[in-house]
């Protein structure tokens, strides 16, 4: 494996790696030094391990991906499910160094939003990498629109403005997520919209001109290779309510070359049900000069969005911010709020000034609490670390406590129906993927197992337990016939006689 510093390619030859997260790995303590600033930025200790989790016996695996499989698990603690995603290191250096997927581990772990897809943590192995996700019950934007075909405007509302919200996070993270798609979309029980797959997202500081994500979605700059920034994202927001509202990507051609055509000349039509508030909004969103497309908070303060809002924030109430001190609400445009603090005037999304601010009325009583202020729950207690690390675990991040955890798997040929391809799948592979076995016991044997917590549990326990191994005796056999001869009172069939009364009459009568 290569230094985790971006600009050195050197190869790892001892220990150097970060004494928190242990995810990177570097060639000396000079590189390790040179890429604090970036590291510090997304640094998470360890809170899980294998032996916290067990696969699900009821529901098949969820997908697999271009290198990686997606397996819903159990916490034995808990009992919450996660998404369990699994590299295989060796099809990662395949494909990418694995210090790349290594530092989009340590960029999605540091993001924590309502409306972003959390990256609890990941656990690693000689041969596997294992990334914990959140669960989402409701499966993926895809799949409604392709049940429902259109969705109405009013349908639409919710589920765009939650992507603008989780964009703008990305994007004052100085994130751009690159490949933005219904697939890419999850939705929970209690819909919301949450933006997962961060394997093109890049930093919106470096410079990038890399041909990535889906064709449907790739903006006039990408197809050109020209230099991309967070405009990217905002093109494929336009794609999406394009979709959403026709269900169907305005970009329909017979071959990729003529779809790249259509994209940079900006060639689509939009359908007569479409109200002219949304028809602005799309050609806002699809301009192809990057420069003139609006940023998030503008097209929160569109006249589409206004026409769906419901204010939670009035006017004249009082915020009291983390960062900023006390302040008062001066107006509401869509899901936007002017907020006056002592030294200047803020707009904040709606939803996030309720997420990071505490909230008053006119009389000073509180309508909403600073979320952010709420303890973390137990499970994702980030004080609770493994301190003893072995030096083979060192560089691998992992605790040496971890039993040797097999998971049994067995080579499938799996067909993948996929409504797109990525610029980044291997279409014409079709080597045998490998998948979990619906139904294995993935939980490995303990030392000391837990007791049970109810009496049925105890007495299911006792049977289960295994008998003490018994040296055999000769009377163990007594009563046994084992000679070879037939045992009396069972008749014997002879050869050629019919097996029932009903073939006996087609039986030919014996000759002399």
């Amino acid at each position: 494996m290569e230094c985790s510093l971006l600009e050195c390619s050197n190869p790892i030859t001892n220990n150097t790696t970060c004494e928190i997260c242990f995810i990177p790995k570097y060639c000396s303590e000079n590189c390790k030094t040179k890429d604090s600033d970036f590291h510090f930025q997304s640094c998470r200790p360890h809170i899980f391990t294998l032996k916290d989790f067990t696969i699900t016996k009821d529901i098949k695996i969820i997908g697999t991906g271009t290198y990686n499989e997606i397996q819903l698990v159990q916490n034995i603690d808990s009992n919450k499910f996660y998404v369990m995603k699994t590299y295989k290191k060796s099809t990662v250096c395949s494909i990418i160094p694995l210090k790349i997927l290594f530092r989009e581990i340590s960029i999605h772990k540091s993001l924590n939003h309502p409306n972003i897809i959390r990256l609890y943590d990941h656990i690693e192995d000689t041969i596997k990498i294992y990334i914990i996700l959140e669960y989402t019950e409701k499966g993926s934007l895809f799949n409604i629109i392709r049940k429902k075909i259109k969705l109405s405007e009013s349908e639409i509302w919710p589920i765009f403005t939650q992507i603008c919200i989780g964009l703008n996070y990305l994007h004052t993270k100085n994130l751009i997520h690159r490949n933005l798609k219904p697939e890419n979309l999850l939705i929970n029980k209690d819909d919301i919209v949450k933006i997962c797959d961060f394997g093109w997202a890049t930093r919106d500081t470096e410079s990038r001109n890399t041909f990535c994500g889906t064709l449907d979605y790739m903006s006039p700059e990408m197809v050109n290779n020209y230099p991309q920034s967070y405009k990217v994202d905002i093109w494929a927001l336009g794609v999406l309510l394009y979709e959403m509202l026709h269900g169907t990507t305005p970009y329909r051609a017979k071959n990729l070359r003529e779809m790249a055509r259509m994209i940079n000349y900006g060639v689509y039509n939009i359908g007569t049900h479409v109200s002219n508030t949304a028809k602005t909004l799309i050609s806002l969103l699809l301009q192809e000069n990057p420069e003139n497309r609006p940023p998030i908070i503008e097209i929160l303060k569109t006249q589409w969005v206004q026409e769906f809002c419901d204010h939670k924030i009035k006017p004249g109430w009082k915020v009291k911010h983390i960062n900023y001190g006390e302040g008062i609400v001066k107006d509401c445009i869509g899901l936007v709020c002017n907020v006056g603090f002592m030294d200047k005037d803020i707009e904040i999304i709606e939803n996030d000034l309720i997420r990071v601010c505490s909230v008053f009325d006119e009389n000073g009583e509180i309508i909403y609490e600073n979320s952010l202020s709420v303890h973390v729950k137990s499970d994702l207690d980030l004080n609770k670390n493994n301190s003893k690390v072995s030096p083979l675990y060192k560089k691998l991040g992992i605790d040496e406590n971890r039993p040797n955890t097999k998971i049994y798997i067995k080579p499938a040929i799996k067909s993948a129906k996929n409504s797109r391809t990525n610029s980044g799948n291997n279409s014409g592979n079709n080597s045998p993927t490998v998948r979990f076995e619906p139904g294995i016991c993935f939980e490995p044997a303990r030392k000391d197992p837990r007791l049970p917590r109810s009496p049925k549990g105890f007495e299911e326990a006792k049977r289960s337990q295994q008998l003490p191994i018994r040296k055999i005796m000769k009377h163990d056999f007594e009563g046994i016939n084992l000679s070879p001869e037939p045992v009396p009172g069972y008749a014997q069939r002879r050869f050629g006689t019919p097996k029932s009364s009903f073939l006996q009459k087609f039986k030919k009568p014996a000759t002399d």
